[in-house]
């Protein structure tokens, strides 16, 4: 081969790889600032965040349902407060005051930006505890209703796999949610 072809040869590869990053197909299962998957007493799953936590929701989604508790106080006994932003926007912030109760806020997601097939939520909490650097607890994320697998938020917890007709990936309202 010829130096300008090799370079082409090249150039097409680097133009390839770009486009495939630009909106991967595993970013859905990716998470970030997030533990492995525990179960409180009372049967409820749940994963702790760090001081901040990144996920992924389809981009087709227009509610996200996303439980929250703070078991331990926020800085001198005041609330906790966890900041959530979608694609690095200000979406919430929610403010945990009691340590024994699960807060659900709904939170509308708005129109999409972009033609990428996920959104980023980050969660931005003001205090972190213990060696472990605990946030908050986050439970069972529901988007348009829904609950989303555990095993399809981030690889390597779960060998669940979720079907590509999953409404959650599909936005499709023809199953329920039990």
């Amino acid at each position: 081969m010829t130096r300008s072809r090799l370079r082409l040869l090249y150039g097409a590869m680097a133009v390839a790889a770009l486009v495939y990053l630009y909106d991967p197909p595993w970013i859905g299962r990716v998470t970030s600032g997030l533990l492995a998957w525990e179960e409180d007493p009372p049967g409820t799953f749940f994963r702790w965040t760090a001081g901040r936590a990144t996920l992924f929701v389809p981009s087709t989604a227009s509610e996200l349902t996303l439980p929250l508790r703070a078991v331990f106080p926020g800085p001198n006994g005041g609330p906790v407060t966890v900041e959530v932003r979608i694609d690095d926007r200000w979406l919430a912030t929610i403010e945990l005051t009691d340590p024994d109760a699960w807060v659900r806020p709904r939170l509308p997601l708005g129109r999409r930006a972009g033609y990428r097939s996920y959104r980023r939520v980050d969660l931005r909490i003001n205090r972190t505890v213990g060696p472990y650097i605990l946030g908050v607890m986050t439970g069972e994320i529901l988007i348009d209703g829904f609950v989303v697998p555990r095993g399809a938020r981030a690889l390597g917890d779960s060998t669940e796999t979720v079907p590509f007709w999953h409404p959650v990936f599909q936005n499709n309202r023809t199953l329920t949610n039990e």
